[in-house]
């Protein structure tokens, strides 16, 4: 998997002025992980916040059956773990390095201070944490009313915001089921109906979108015609 699965949200650091970019650069402590190593686990401490340098994170959770569902793959630029640092709770999810990743570590009492210093971190953090509530709404709202294929085309449509070639994923279908929250073999059937009308191209290891805004059309018919019924 190398693909990004930010959903379009706000990335963290692109919210902030280069000279408190550079605060925060000068109080991290910096770690890189090989790619598959674990960067936190639910349960642990929430009491840091990490800022993704480079590569990717990929956040998931396991269900009482072992079964994973990934909610995010946040690349560089993204911030992780803001709740934890300003309420106190534990992680409530697993990261895990997708790639060789480099993370930044700003403990809370040096983020705490820093946002004393610099209110624009508040009017940074405010708006990427609310862009996320808001695609996890929308995404929650979709799983609701589309019937599987249709909920497939949304996944696909907002990786391809985040993807490096135009028009390819690099997903397989087994990683996009487990990013759905689905088996591999009805995942497998979704996308061969997607294929099936022409909106996605399946090739090893990858999905090739031919025409984004086809598929996107095709999305917002869908959403028509179920929130109809």
């Amino acid at each position: 998997m190398t693909g990004l699965l930010d959903h379009g949200s706000l990335k963290f650091l692109d919210l902030l002025p280069p000279k408190v970019e550079a605060a925060f650069a000068a109080v991290e402590q910096r770690h890189t992980y090989q790619d598959g190593r674990t960067i936190f686990s639910t349960g642990d401490d929430g009491d840091r916040l990490l800022i993704v340098r480079s590569g990717a994170v990929r956040m998931g959770r396991f269900s009482p059956s072992g079964r994973e569902t990934i909610l995010a793959v946040l690349g560089e630029g993204h911030f992780i773990g803001i709740i934890g640092v300003l309420t106190g709770r534990k992680r409530t999810q697993n990261a895990t390095a997708v790639g060789k990743t480099t993370i930044g570590y700003v403990h809370k009492a040096d983020f705490l201070t820093l946002m004393d210093v610099h209110p624009e971190i508040a009017r940074a953090a405010l708006p990427a944490t609310l862009s996320r509530l808001n695609v996890a709404l929308n995404m929650l709202d979709d799983l609701r009313l589309l019937p599987l294929p249709a909920y497939t085309a949304v996944f696909l449509q907002n990786m391809l915001e985040a993807s490096e070639v135009p028009g390819m994923l690099n997903w397989n279908q087994s990683e996009l089921a487990i990013a759905v929250g689905t088996s591999r073999v009805s995942m497998g059937k979704a996308l061969k109906q997607l294929e099936k009308n022409g909106l996605i191209v399946l090739k090893y290891g990858a999905i090739a979108v031919p025409d984004e805004q086809a598929l996107s059309d095709w999305i917002d018919a869908a959403r028509a015609e179920h929130l109809s019924l």
